[in-house]
């Protein structure tokens, strides 16, 4: 990555198709390459590994849940612990997916979004100029009643083929903006397809050859709250699994 942002736009760029205004046709500064790096590491890194966490705790407080997860690995995954995972299988993961978007809302990693207003505006009864910095408590936003059947529950299938049932009524309605995981519009994270590719390999390379259990299962989730989400400490037990 770093090399990438070094040589970009110099002799040594490995892209030879250029797609992009005149300004950005020149080499990135030392403070851009810096700016670019950091963002990676903090928004590339500790949201996936903390959230991986979260997810650790929900399951094994959930058995059937992590019964269900695995009786999808097993299905499209095989006997053969050796096997590499192709796309493919990513995509054919839904439970899995189902999962992770419902530890997320939960225990979202980014429990706020900024946005700016580009004209004048009337929110909530308010006239604000253009130029106003909204923050969005959307961790408040995704266990709101009106947007969430039995919004306090823990539940995958909210999110998993949630059309083929009247059990989530107000999911199937599929609100704009409901559930915010990466953002949305032009800023929308642009690591979000390589989050949930790292997050489905390390379920499928944890939970297939290894047995989770929490050191102490009525411990509360010890998390800290800074501009993310952070897990404090998951205490577990490993161990190989039996089959």
């Amino acid at each position: 990555m770093l090399t990438s942002y070094i040589t970009a736009n110099t002799p040594r760029d490995i892209n030879v198709m250029k797609h992009a205004d005149a300004d950005l046709l020149r080499p990135m500064t030392d403070k851009e390459i810096f700016g670019n790096i950091l963002d990676a590491m903090i928004g590339g890194t500790d949201t996936t590994s903390n959230l991986f966490c979260f997810i650790v705790y929900y399951l094994e407080h959930y058995p059937e849940v992590k019964l269900q997860l695995r009786q999808e690995f097993d299905r499209i995954l095989g006997n053969d612990l050796t096997r590499p995972i192709t796309f493919k299988d990513l995509d054919e993961l839904v439970y899995c997916d189902a999962v992770i978007k419902e530890v997320y809302r939960h225990t979202p990693i980014v429990f706020f979004l900024g946005r700016v207003n580009a004209q004048n505006d009337n929110v909530g009864g308010y006239n604000w100029p253009e130029g106003t910095q909204f923050q969005m408590l959307i961790s408040v936003l995704m266990k709101h009643k009106d947007y969430w059947t039995e919004p306090e529950k823990f539940d995958p299938d909210r999110f998993y083929k949630v059309e083929e049932s009247d059990k989530y009524f107000l999911e199937k309605k599929k609100m704009k903006n409901t559930f915010q995981m990466f953002g949305g519009g032009i800023r929308i994270c642009p690591g979000r397809k390589l989050a949930m590719i790292e997050l489905k390999c390390l379920l499928i390379l944890v939970y297939r050859k290894y047995d989770i259990e929490l050191v102490d299962k009525n411990s509360p989730l010890k998390y800290k709250r800074d501009f993310f989400n952070l897990c404090k400490e998951l205490a577990v037990k490993v161990k190989p699994r039996k089959f």
